[in-house]
């Protein structure tokens, strides 16, 4: 082929990984099939033999739409290179499936300047950068020489105390006080249910009940997520999103539990699914993110639950001194220490109580006075019950209005119930009481704002 004949050759177009898993769930979608559907007492869900872990976030939801276009009933797939190192053999003209990989590196930003210099290496600034990966792997059902899958599931009653166990380490208020609905009240922060007898099995009562705990996992008291707390009413973006989001998280827990899963009814918002994954490719990948954590948060409670009860403890040998909506922190009698728990990994850590995180009030007693005073303003404001938090400050959105201010904190209602004290130092421009703000925090970075005064919803609704 001569390079003249060459040059008006097409240059094949870059494919989007992205924009082509979309563009495959919304198929399903249209087709009346969701990738979440599947009951997965069957198999499990995706996962890497080679490494023993499982798939997450939108590579899950990816592999298990993959799965059950192609009819795969097998939850493993590896690369090329993991199975031939394992001594297998991908079957010739298999077609693999796509999946991303992230990973974030250091990059070293002073190195031209500093060359020859040979000053301490720490003061070269550095800044991170992300690397974005495509890898290719194929399902054990196109691979020879892979051992025959055994899953082990749980029968009906271990999957049931599973269930039971997890709503119980959540400590979320569970009300059976429904006839035929069950729907987590943003309000009061409390999930209602029908009487466990009025469901089928336990499959129908726990699937439905890990869906709302889902949805409980959004409050700003815990992950704050968005598209829960700025949800205000049915056929809003954001409350489809969010039951998107309760939804893959309740197929997470299930598969991680072993509990069958029950499809929620989700005919009113296949169409808005639809709409939202057509507008945005990444909106699948962002969905899936935030129901791994919902998933992530609500087993790590119920790990540090197994955690205390393995050491015999009890909450009351312990005095609480801060606590906000990750971590909590309690004075260990006897020992001159502080153990900090991390509600989300559900690890424990200790140390002196001279040195107590500050984001817990622990070392400094002037910051103490005022988180204390700032607890007393919720209180003549919110009542005596109200609940005062600290903010998260490396990441996290709160949005209400300002009831007071202390020496060193901003108090803003998150609730009827609950408030949330800001340090004042992180806000710059101090918002005085009374006044409706969205403050939102990134990598210990502010930004204040008048928050939109939109009528709200009392309750999000399956």
């Amino acid at each position: 082929m001569s390079s003249e004949s060459q040059a008006t050759q097409p240059v094949p177009a870059k494919r989007d990984h992205r924009q082509e898993v979309t563009d495959s769930i919304v198929r399903m979608l249209e087709e009346g099939v969701a990738p979440w559907q599947k009951p997965w007492q069957a198999t499990g869900m995706p996962f890497n033999p080679t490494t023993d872990k499982a798939y997450r976030g939108g590579n899950a939801v990816h592999l298990l739409a993959t799965a059950i276009q192609r009819g795969y009933d097998d939850p493993r797939w590896m690369t090329y290179k993991q199975a031939a190192q394992n001594g297998y053999q991908v079957k010739q003209g298999e077609k693999g499936t796509h999946i991303e990989f992230w990973e974030v590196r250091d990059k070293d930003r002073g190195k031209d300047e500093q060359k020859g210099d040979q000053g301490d290496k720490d003061q070269q600034q550095t800044e991170r950068r992300f690397i974005h990966r495509i890898y290719t792997v194929f399902n054990a059902r196109q691979i020879e020489g892979v051992p025959k899958y055994e899953h082990k599931g749980r029968d009906t009653f271990e999957a049931a105390a599973a269930g039971e166990r997890i709503l119980t380490s959540s400590g979320a208020r569970i009300s059976h006080d429904q006839h035929d609905k069950a729907f987590y009240n943003r309000l009061t922060d409390s999930i209602h249910l029908p009487p466990k007898e009025a469901f089928a099995d336990g499959a129908g009562y726990y699937g439905t009940a890990l869906h709302e705990l889902a949805h409980w996992t959004g409050h700003p008291e815990r992950l704050n997520r968005a598209t829960l707390n700025e949800a205000y009413r049915f056929g809003d973006t954001n409350y489809a999103k969010e039951e998107l989001r309760a939804e893959l998280a309740s197929v997470f827990l299930a598969a991680e539990l072993g509990v069958p899963h029950n499809p929620a009814n989700h005919a009113a918002y296949v169409g808005s699914w639809i709409a939202a994954l057509k507008e945005d490719k990444n909106e699948i990948f962002r969905a899936a993110h935030d129901a791994a954590l919902a998933a992530d948060f609500v087993l790590a409670l119920d790990k540090a639950r197994a955690t205390r009860e393995s050491k015999h403890e009890r909450p009351e040998d312990r005095t609480a001194i801060g606590e906000n909506s990750r971590f909590v922190a309690r004075e260990e009698p006897g020992t001159g220490t502080v153990g900090v728990h991390d509600k989300m990994k559900g690890d424990d850590q200790h140390s002196p109580v001279e040195a107590t995180p500050k984001q817990l009030n622990g070392p400094n007693a002037e910051l103490s006075a005022s988180f204390a005073a700032a607890k007393a303003v919720t209180s003549e404001a919110l009542g005596n019950f109200a609940k005062t938090y600290a903010a998260q400050t490396q990441s996290g959105t709160y949005n209400g209005p300002i009831i007071g201010e202390t020496d060193h904190h901003v108090v803003q209602r998150l609730s009827p119930k609950s408030a949330v004290a800001h340090m004042k130092h992180l806000l710059g421009a101090v918002p005085g009481k009374g006044e409706n703000v969205s403050i939102a925090y990134s990598n210990e970075r502010t930004q204040v704002r008048e928050a939109p005064n939109r009528s709200r919803s009392h309750e999000l609704a399956r």
